[in-house]
């Protein structure tokens, strides 16, 4: 990793998604380019950046016209991996080949698929070659926070890369060591010492508050604010710091009484005070809520200067009563998928994703009490808890006064790998255990193929985890199972959609290679495994594809950045052949001030641009959801509210 001890200071802009991310960082970047060469860089999957900056942003570096000193880029994982493994390809294959009885043929088709964790890491990588190019500094926007966090540990798992290639190359040292009586290291080894060292010293790096800060940017409502909490615990469990907290969109001061304005302020603050409390060494500041979303150079320029220390008010009265922005009648939501057996709910983070999906499961087991539904979460930061108000871990149960029909779920993917992973390894150690009954050669073979579990590509366990989940779609058609699932933002959601097709590709590599020597290890019970698997995924693959059995719901908000989103999500959402059924715009409305009702003129703007444009080619409805203040929580309220959804195409 050429140029990690040189790269310049890094300032990585982190939080979930949708809470204004991309804009700080772009702000940030703007204002440090005065002084200094600096290079912006997303690592999101679904960056905004060029929507963000109103240019194109590319793989490479480009300047960014009217700001002197500042480039921006996205960062290209495809690429980035790539271009890290064309020079190290021939001896992975080496170390692979000399490791055990595969070939090269055998090799180059595993490492074709992926490494274990290596789009994370290789996005650090990726990040100090870009920024070591003659920069002084380096502002990251980062993924949301699920995706970040794994990049900001994903040094860890380059180690872990490293030692793999370690165990295969002992076979090689211990034959070598027979035959000559010692072993002297080669290119190969240095290899894995380089990968070994990289990873050490981007840990190293990113624990260094002076080579990198991290600002956690969030919203001033109680979801995000756990989240928070959440994420920097993590963080701080992995010695890496976190300074800055930025709570953004927050409420100012309303030009004349709005009941709205003082309930928002009213909410805000007694959602941040303990925040405060608990992270009283950290730099905590504000950014109030603009009317129109900042876009373009000169509006990024103005967003630095309106950041303001966060003071807590004196007295955090309660909201004295639940505040609705939107009045409208209660039987005018119809258009969202009701038939399906599968619906999907996902959107750029922080627009209202598990609130809509629990509200919209809860009311489709109400109206139809015949019907199982699971309501499920495959968000790696879930939220369905939070939502209802109650603990939910990855048993499904049933909710106090919610239908009984419904169940609720988080899933957990790390142990649904975990029992995938036992079950192969299980069945590798039968597989070998006729060999050594036979006298024939097991030893290293047999470790080597254990290791196999370790390059499967990233999104593999929730790939397994929804495969099981899937199956209930199957189950008996006398007592169906609906399942509406509450998926990751938008970027982590497609790269899960497009996982199963990666991953029956790299099962069908492993099966290609037990049909290969199958004489040597035999098939048993590690083929039915992966059998069962392939199997599996195309079946995943083939509902996901049925409009009869899935259908998808975009939730959006009514402004410029989440609207650009949605039309991309949706367009390749179709380029999946996933049907898109609805979108939902949430949140819409708001108080009587003067500006309230510039807010509301935006939102109507945004959402007169959302239908125009039409985010998909097949009939889709546009439901818009109503803002309340504090927003809706709980069975009743998240009941009621679903009750004020209303169609308007």
């Amino acid at each position: 990793m050429r140029g990690t001890n040189t790269s310049p200071p890094w300032h990585f802009v982190g939080g979930k998604g949708g809470v204004g991310k991309t804009t700080c960082a772009a702000a940030f970047a703007i204002d440090a380019a005065r002084t200094r060469r600096t290079l912006l860089i997303s690592t999101d999957p679904a960056s905004s950046l060029g929507d963000v900056l109103g240019i194109r942003v590319t793989g490479a570096p480009r300047p960014v016209p009217h700001v002197p000193r500042l480039a921006a880029a996205n960062l290209d994982a495809t690429r980035a991996f790539e271009r890290w493994l064309a020079p190290r390809r021939d001896l992975l294959s080496t170390i692979a080949v000399r490791g055990t009885y595969l070939d090269n043929e055998d090799v180059g088709r595993v490492l074709k698929l992926s490494l274990p964790g290596i789009d994370e890491v290789i996005g650090l990588v990726e990040i100090a070659r870009m920024a070591a190019a003659g920069y002084d500094a380096a502002v990251i926007d980062a993924a949301p926070t699920g995706h970040t966090l794994r990049l900001l540990a994903s040094p860890v798992l380059l180690e872990r890369v490293a030692g793999l290639l370690d165990g295969l190359q002992s076979h090689h040292r211990a034959v070598v060591s027979a035959l000559r009586g010692r072993y002297s290291t080669d290119a190969a080894d240095e290899l894995i010492d380089q990968i070994e060292r990289d990873g050490r010293a981007l840990a190293a790096r990113l624990r260094d508050e002076t080579q990198t800060r991290i600002t956690w940017v969030t919203l001033p409502e109680p979801m995000a604010l756990e989240e928070t909490v959440d994420a920097l615990s993590v963080l701080a469990r992995d010695r890496i710091s976190v300074r800055s907290l930025l709570v953004n969109r927050t409420t100012p001061v309303p030009p004349e009484p709005c009941e709205w304005c003082t309930a928002r302020r009213r909410f805000e603050a007694r959602a941040m005070r303990p925040i405060a409390g608990r992270f009283g060494g950290m730099d905590m500041c504000t950014l109030p809520q603009l009317v129109v979303e900042p876009r373009g150079i000169k509006a990024l320029r103005r967003v630095t200067a309106s950041i303001a220390r966060w003071t807590p008010p004196e007295a955090t009265p309660p909201v004295k009563r639940r505040v609705r922005a939107v009045s409208v009648s209660r039987a005018n939501a119809d258009g969202l998928p009701t038939g399906a057996r599968w619906i999907l709910f996902g959107g750029k983070g922080g627009v209202g994703k598990s609130t809509c999906a629990a509200a919209f499961a809860l009311t489709l087991a109400a109206r139809d009490p015949a019907r199982r539904i699971l309501l499920l979460s495959s968000d790696p930061a879930h939220s369905l808890g939070d939502v209802l108000g109650v603990r939910i871990g990855n048993d499904a149960v049933t909710v106090k006064g919610a239908p009984v029909n419904l169940r609720v779920r988080e899933i957990d993917a790390g142990a649904s790998l975990a029992r995938f992973r036992s079950r192969y390894l299980d069945s590798v150690d039968e597989a070998f255990g006729r060999i050594a009954r036979s006298s024939m050669r097991g030893g290293a073979d047999e470790a080597a193929f254990r290791q196999l579990i370790d390059l499967a590509p990233p999104g593999i366990d929730e790939v397994i985890a929804i495969g099981e989940v899937a199956e209930a779609l199957s189950g008996s058609l006398a007592q169906p199972e609906t399942i509406v699932s509450d998926t990751a933002p938008t970027g982590h959601a497609l790269r899960l959609l497009r996982t199963p097709a990666l991953l029956r590709d790299w099962t069908q590599a492993l099966m290609a290679i037990l049909l290969k020597y199958h004489e040597i290890v035999g098939a048993g019970e590690l083929g039915r495994l992966l059998v069962q698997l392939s199997r599996r995924l195309r079946h995943l693959e083939t509902i996901l594809r049925d409009p009869e059995q899935t259908a998808f719901v975009i939730v959006t908000r009514a402004a410029a950045l989440p609207r650009a989103e949605t039309i991309r999500f949706a367009r390749a959402l179709d380029e999946l052949d996933i049907a898109v059924a609805a979108v939902i715009v949430n949140a819409v409305g708001a108080g009587t001030c003067a500006r309230c009702k510039k807010l509301e003129r935006e939102e109507s703007r945004q959402v007169a641009r959302l239908v125009k444009e039409r985010p998909t080619e097949r009939p889709c409805a546009i439901i818009e959801a109503p803002a309340e203040v504090p927003p809706p929580h709980g069975v009743g309220r998240l009941t009621a509210w679903a009750s004020a959804w209303r169609r308007i195409m």
